[in-house]
Order: structure tokens, then C-alpha cells, then sequence
């Protein structure tokens, strides 16, 4: 058994743990820090692997070069299995002291398990590994179970390969977790205008094959042939380090507003930290990039002995074919919603209202200034009672005058 001695732990090598890791640098190149991972790659950045990158349209998508690195100790296809005050067990015995450590573990994707979903062929989408066997595996007849965004965005990218993908979702209409269903309804034509078959209010009962996936069948009795499949039904925040060493935990790893854990000197950033929204006033995890790279920053400066609050409004974007997608803020929990700009025309903005405030959008192809109001609005929790008008089709820069 060894030791090693750090001023600074990072748990995971995603988005939020980069992030935090050149926030360190930044303020000290010469600190001592120490990123452990279970991936075998350095790190890299993820929205690509379900676009670009699954079209081989561009390369590897690493955020830089292995010498980058080369003033830290990187531990790769490592594991941290318990922490103790000051100190992370490895999985291979060794030991790390530290002065603070960041726990930015992601998530992992949630499992079907569904007879068959062991076989060869049946995939999931997390890291560059997986992403490349997904590309190379794709053969004529792809199926992807789980109609939410990676489900999306990898079954638009397949198409534009010049393959007519198949997408099997569980709810009544795609996209139901954030948006209502006319926007579910014209994403869904959308799609199917472009090659991609979408089955609603369906679930997984097998994947058959001998050795490698041959067809799905679905509880209603279909039976679908599938050269390959992937599963995209969300992720499950991977907790597991924290579990094992008392670590407060209650859907993620509960943060304060400093994002310090229930362990002092153990901070939480990224997809795993259940953070307070102050937003939306509840208690949430954030699977959002913008939301990792904050955080993840945000954690290093608190690491360093800050005392700054989470303040953030978080947004989202994907890019489905032609369509620019972006979000903010709650888009389930309303009362009304006014719809900007036109569906037909494939440019508008679903705005979600509740108690007489903005809550949340989700916008196509919209200009960003106009989104830059709507945040405004959201975040200073504007009362726009009686402005339908101005939300329909006026200046939105009128709400916060």
C-alpha cells in the first residue's frame, strides 16, 4: 500500500471535474492536485459523442492534450471506495491524502434490465468508449429505446447517415419530462419527416438474438428487427463513494450553497450534487453542461477557502437536424403557457407560466437576446400577470423595465 499527499482530491473526470481542475490551475499552477477516474481517456468533453462525433464529422472530442496534465497526478481506471476525513481509499489499496476534495462522479445510464440486454449490440451512451461502438456497430437497422434528448439527438444523427432509425418511448409522447405535448407533437413530425420511426406509449418486453441482438419486442406484441440498439432511458447519480462513507445522500449527493457535502472539507459539483435551486426554490440535481462547468468552478473556489453561494440560473441546448433547442428553468410545473413565434415556421418559444411569473421556456431556433430577456425574467421572478400580449409577440425587454 501507498500514499500519496495532494492539496487536492478531484473524484471523476467528466465536465464538472475538468472544470474545477483548470479553476485550481488558474489560481496556481504549481498546486498539488490529484484526479482520479474510471475512464481510461483524459477528459473530454460529451455533447459531441451524440452528434459530431457519432457522425464522424470531427475527432475525439478532448478538451486538451495529455500534456496538459503533465503537472498533476492523473490516476486512470482507478476507483475512490471509501473517504475518511482527509484521506480517499483506492480501490487498489493505496491511499490519497488531501486537504479538500471535489466528489464529481456524474451518473451512469440506468438499466433496463430487460431479458436480453446483456447480448452483443445493445449499447449505452456515457463515455468515448461507448460512443465508438455505437458508430461502429450501427448496421441498416438501429433502435433506440427512450425518446428523451440523447435518444434524439443519436437517432437525428443516424439519419443523417442516410439510415432510418427507430425510437421507442414509454410515455405518450416524446419529450414529456419537459415540455407539453404540442412542442412533443412537432418535434415528433419532425423527426418522422426525416426518416426517423417514433413509437409512443411502448415498452421494451426482450431483446432477442443469439449472441448478438437480432430484434426488439415490445410489450404491445410488436416485434422490431434491430441491428444494433441503444438504451437512453436517463442516469442514475453514481453515490456509491459517498454511501460508503456517510456522506449525506438523497437523490445525488446533498450539497449546501457553498456545495460542501455533510463531510467537512468534501465538496459536490456536476450531475451527482443535489443542489437548492434558488430558482425554483426546490432541491434538485442539475444534468446540465452549463451547470457542470459552474459548479465545478464554483466548488474549486470554495476549495480554495471561498464563501461563494450557488446563484445560477442553469439552461440547456441540444441541436436536433436543423432545429437549435434551448431551455431554461421549469418547464413542467405550470399553470399556463404562451406559445412565441410559430411552429409551422419552426421557430418559437413555448414560455411556461405559474402563479404570475415565468418559470421556463423551451425555444426553436430563436435569437439569443431573446432568450437572454426570458432568463432575465425567470431568474428576477417577474410578474408578468396580465402581459400575455408581451410574451405572445411584444418586447420582452418591457417585462423587466
Amino acid at each position: 500500500m501507498s500514499s500519496l499527499q495532494v492539496d487536492y482530491l478531484i473524484v471523476g473526470s467528466g465536465v464538472s471535474g475538468y472544470f474545477a481542475l483548470k479553476e485550481l490551475l488558474s489560481q496556481n499552477p504549481n498546486v498539488k492536485v490529484c484526479m482520479v477516474t474510471e475512464d481510461r481517456y483524459y477528459p473530454y468533453d460529451r455533447p459531441p459523442l451524440s452528434k459530431e462525433y457519432m457522425r464522424g464529422e470531427t475527432g475525439e472530442p478532448f478538451f486538451e492534450g495529455e500534456e496538459a496534465y503533465s503537472g498533476i497526478t492523473f490516476l486512470k481506471e482507478r476507483k475512490v471506495v471509501d473517504l475518511k476525513e482527509g484521506e480517499a481509499f483506492l480501490d487498489n489499496g493505496n491511499v490519497i491524502k488531501f486537504s479538500k476534495a471535489l466528489l464529481s462522479t456524474g451518473g451512469r445510464p440506468r438499466r433496463l434490465n430487460a431479458p436480453g440486454e446483456d447480448l452483443k449490440g445493445v449499447h449505452y451512451l456515457r463515455t468515448l468508449d461507448d460512443a465508438k461502438s455505437i458508430r461502429d456497430g450501427m448496421g441498416k437497422r438501429p433502435v433506440i429505446v427512450g425518446g428523451g434528448f440523447i435518444g434524439v439527438e443519436v437517432a437525428s444523427s443516424i439519419a443523417r447517415l442516410g439510415l432510418r432509425p427507430i425510437v421507442i418511448e414509454a410515455r405518450p409522447y416524446i419529450w414529456s419530462t419537459f415540455v407539453e405535448e404540442k412542442v412533443s407533437r412537432f418535434v415528433q413530425s419532425y423527426l418522422e419527416k426525416r426518416g426517423v420511426t417514433v413509437i409512443t406509449g411502448d415498452t421494451v418486453r426482450e431483446f432477442q438474438g443469439r449472441g448478438k441482438v437480432e430484434a426488439v419486442r415490445l410489450q404491445g406484441g410488436m416485434t422490431l428487427e434491430a441491428s444494433m440498439v441503444l438504451v437512453a432511458v436517463g442516469i442514475t447519480p453514481n453515490v456509491e463513494v459517498a454511501q460508503q462513507s456517510g456522506i449525506k445522500v438523497e437523490n445525488g449527493i446533498v450539497v449546501d450553497q457553498f456545495l460542501e457535502t455533510s463531510m467537512r472539507g468534501v465538496y459536490a459539483s456536476g450531475d451527482v450534487a443535489n443542489i437548492l435551486d434558488p430558482t425554483s426554490g426546490k432541491r434538485k440535481r442539475i444534468e446540465h453542461w452549463n451547470n457542470a462547468e459552474y459548479t465545478g468552478r464554483l466548488a474549486a473556489r470554495n476549495m480554495r477557502g471561498g464563501r461563494e453561494v450557488y446563484d445560477f440560473l442553469s439552461t440547456v441546448w441540444s441541436d436536433i437536424f436543423d432545429l437549435h433547442i434551448e431551455s431554461a428553468g421549469e418547464t413542467t410545473d405550470y399553470d399556463d403557457y404562451v406559445l412565441r413565434g410559430k411552429l409551422e415556421e419552426a421557430s418559437f418559444v413555448a414560455i411556461y407560466v405559474k402563479g404570475g411569473t415565468v418559470q421556463g421556456y423551451l425555444a426553436v431556433n430563436r435569437p439569443g437576446e431573446e432568450l437572454e430577456k426570458l432568463n432575465e425574467a425567470i431568474y428576477n421572478k417577474v410578474n408578468v400577470s396580465n402581459r400575455r400580449e408581451i410574451l405572445e409577440k411584444g418586447d420582452l425587454g418591457d417585462l423587466t423595465r
